[in-house]
């Protein structure tokens, strides 16, 4: 199909993943060929729907004749071939039931003619060529019965290939099902329904109980829970509250949601997952590329093989006066090596194994760039992660505040606090506030970068600094030393409260471990993981803390980004192929140098979703053990797909060769095989 519509005048290029279902081409728009290319394809049996506003309208209505007609057909064919035989068993003269097996050639055939007519003018062998000659061949030499069962079967195997297709093809629409058709916009003060295209940035929309929202954006009043599995693949609905984000296609649970638009419908979170999907379903495996490479090079080797059985034993016989059988006879071995001859089995094997798990990843809130990837995955046996927002949460919270006077404590160290912006200072007064302390006035302030803050508060010259510091600057004693340097191996950050030099006590800081981390990394190891290492730029003290809480093997403190890639490089000489999970935007360097770029969180995130190769929607490492075992299923899957096809096909061309294969058995081994192909990669679908 892709080199009949890439003759047409004005296309440039053209490919068509039949996976998907997607043909796509270049052309030149002067010439703008698309309603001949669409002519084209309708020619050959197959509908045409636009994608996107760019495929040039609407396409017309199908009758229900174009929509049934090869149901109908084949239908026809094989009643027809049932009837001749019936005609056949009860003594009916012969003629009647070659009449009924021609008729039933000819129905069967409706498509298959349409479609090797385009092919030939593009001057290409496909199987419907192939099928053609095979069955005008057994029909010169009198099989009629055998011609008209071959095209039925062929028939049947494409009508099963088709529908078996379709549940692969089904995971964009029910992508798209999710994207309301109109928006409640609030303009002039009244709320109007409108296409979310046409919905401007910073505008309100109204989101109802039982509606889905239509647009990415932040909620500016209102609460509710949010079913949000579309994008991130998480079926607990998710409470969010004034100033949390919401995501096109989540559906509103419960409250009404007043929502200010963040992102163009263009540029929602759900349809960047829809077009990267579509595009990864369209990328090539290294092994699909390999399989194709095979069959370009198979395919004329055989039909070759083919003319010369037809031809040099007879030829040779009658030059030599020998018996090596009837021109008929070989000529049906040649029709056999024809119908072998075209791979559809190995061809499908890959992209139906590749496209089954990138739909199933998606489901699962797992974005997979291409299948390239997955194969990548199913060799990974090391994995380094990110700490920060990857093992933790990424937002440090006060864990400890040791003091004699908690109230007192707590009101000094949010004053100093209040006045910086570092991420500690941030938790130190979130906090207190919890608490409902309020902080005092401070004057003279100062940030001591690297070490701490220091003011004066009602005449008291008040610090809050690195226990480092804390030393060298005032009396830190036991037992208050000892409880720091305890904190300090917990994996804690630790501040020093003075007052004139005299410690009040300490308050500690933690960037929490998920507590989903330790199971995920059990499951990996149980997966078959060597090795599981946490890359960090803080102090080894507090790595070895953290990597110890979430369950890795080995922690790597004190690394810059540069660090980093260098210790991908020794992972990789060490274990072989890499991964790195990060938060895809300050682990560039190492997501990049590494295998495979796992980016986590990646919901509403550009960045992530545009520089990883695998991006975690979810804000969690849950999904990692899955994807992995996936890639390992796809990869298993298709050497399973690869080898049935290559086996059987070999096995029916050596019969072939002796005479001791049938046309139905060449149809087996072809359209039967890639029934077989097909459901055993539908098995991907399945959530395990």
């Amino acid at each position: 199909m892709g080199a009949s519509v890439a003759g047409v005048e004005g296309v440039f290029s053209a490919d068509v993943n039949f996976a998907s279902g997607l043909l796509t081409f270049e052309y030149d728009a002067a010439v703008d060929p698309r309603e001949t290319v669409a002519t084209l394809v309708r020619g050959t049996g197959h509908g045409v729907e636009p994608l996107g506003e760019a495929a040039g309208g609407e396409a017309p209505p199908q009758t229900w004749w174009q929509r049934n007609r090869t149901t109908a057909a084949m239908a026809a064919s094989g009643q027809l071939i049932a009837t001749g035989w019936a005609l056949g068993v009860v003594g009916a003269p012969e003629i009647v039931s070659t009449v009924l097996y021609a008729l039933a050639i000819v129905a069967g055939g409706l498509i298959t003619w349409r479609r090797a007519w385009v092919s030939l003018k593009a001057r290409m062998l496909d199987m419907n060529v192939l099928m053609t000659i095979a069955v005008i061949g057994a029909a010169a030499i009198g099989e009629w019965q055998e011609g008209a069962t071959v095209i039925f079967l062929f028939a049947l195997g494409g009508w099963l290939e088709s529908r078996s297709l379709e549940r692969t093809r089904r995971s964009i629409r029910d992508l798209l099902a999710f994207e309301p058709e109109l928006a409640r916009v609030v303009r002039a003060g009244a709320e109007v329904l409108v296409p979310p295209a046409e919905v401007l940035l910073g505008e309100t929309l109204i989101v109802r109980p039982g509606e889905r929202v239509a647009l990415d954006g932040i909620i500016a009043v209102g609460a509710s829970a949010l079913d949000e599995a579309p994008i991130t693949g998480e079926s607990v609905p998710v409470d969010k509250a004034e100033g949390d984000r919401v995501f096109a296609g989540s559906l509103n649970t419960s409250g009404l949601l007043q929502v200010e638009v963040t992102a163009l419908a263009a540029d929602s979170t759900l349809s960047r997952i829809i077009f990267l999907v579509e595009e990864a379903q369209a990328a090539k495996a290294p092994a699909q590329q390999l399989v194709d490479r095979f069959s370009r090079l198979y395919t004329p080797i055989v039909v070759w093989l083919a003319v010369g059985i037809a031809t040099v034993p007879p030829l040779a016989a009658w030059v030599l006066g020998a018996e090596w059988g009837s021109f008929a006879s070989w000529l049906y071995r040649a029709l056999v090596l024809l119908v072998i001859s075209c791979p559809c089995a190995l061809v499908i094997s890959t992209p139906v194994a590749i496209v089954s798990a990138i739909t199933r990843a998606s489901r699962d809130g797992v974005l997979v760039k291409g299948g390239a990837f997955l194969e990548v995955a199913a060799k990974v046996r090391a994995i380094a992660f990110d700490k920060t927002g990857t093992l933790t949460h990424g937002r440090p919270a006060v864990v400890e505040v040791a003091a004699e006077n908690h109230h007192e404590f707590l009101a000094l160290a949010a004053s100093l606090e209040a006045n910086s912006n570092h991420p500690l200072a941030r938790a130190v007064v979130a906090h207190a506030e919890r608490e409902g302390i309020a902080t005092r006035a401070v004057s003279g302030f100062e940030e001591l970068p690297g070490r701490g803050v220091g003011a004066m508060i009602a005449d008291r010259h008040i610090r809050l600094v690195s226990p480092a510091f804390a030393a060298e600057i005032g009396d830190v004693r036991e037992p208050l030393a000892s409880r720091i340097t305890l904190a300090e191996e917990a994996g804690r950050t630790v501040l020093v409260l003075l007052d004139e030099g005299v410690p009040l006590g300490y308050i500690a800081v933690a960037d929490e471990v998920r507590s989903t981390a330790a199971g995920v990394m059990d499951a990996l190891r149980s997966a078959g993981m060597q090795h599981l290492v946490m890359l960090t730029g803080d102090n080894e003290r507090t790595a070895s803390a953290i990597a110890a809480d979430a369950g890795l093997t080995e922690s790597r403190a004190r690394l810059l980004p540069g660090d980093k890639t260098t210790a991908i490089a020794e992972l990789r000489e060490r274990y072989g192929a890499v991964a790195m999970i990060g938060d895809g935007v300050n682990d560039a360097p190492a997501l990049a140098a590494a295998d495979l770029g796992i980016a986590m969180g990646a919901a509403g995130s550009d960045t992530a979703v545009e520089t990883a190769d695998v991006a975690l929607m979810r804000d969690d490492l849950s999904a990692l053990p899955g994807f992995f075992d996936l890639g390992r299923r796809t990869v298993a899957n298709i050497r399973q797909n690869v080898a049935l096809s290559i086996v059987v096909k070999l096995a029916v061309l050596v019969l072939a060769v002796f005479g001791k294969a049938t046309l139905w058995m060449a149809v087996f081994a072809d359209t039967g095989v890639a029934l077989i192909v097909i459901a055993n990669g539908l098995r991907l679908l399945k959530k395990r």
